[in-house]
C-alpha cells in the first residue's frame, strides 16, 4: 500500500469518545484511529455510490428468480 502524504489538523475532539474509539479499533494513537475512521467512511461513501449507480442502471439481475418482485 503507497503511503499518501500527511497533513497536521487540529481537531477539537471529545476525550472520552476519542478513547472509546481508540479502544474500539485498538490503534495505537489518536492520529491512527481518526485516519481509518476517514478510511472506513470514504469506503462506505464508495460502496453506497456504486449501489445507486447500479440502481440507476435498473438493479442487478435476478438469475435465480428468488427476489421478491419489484416495488414501483
Amino acid at each position: 500500500m503507497s503511503r499518501m502524504p500527511l497533513t497536521r489538523t487540529n481537531l477539537l475532539l471529545e476525550v472520552g469518545k476519542v478513547r472509546r474509539l481508540r479502544k474500539a479499533l485498538r490503534s495505537r494513537s489518536n492520529s491512527e484511529a481518526v485516519r481509518r475512521v476517514i478510511d472506513e467512511r470514504l469506503a462506505v461513501e464508495t460502496g453506497l455510490e456504486a449501489l445507486r449507480s447500479l440502481r440507476e442502471l435498473g438493479g442487478p439481475e435476478d438469475v435465480f428468480g428468488r427476489a421478491p418482485a419489484k416495488r414501483r
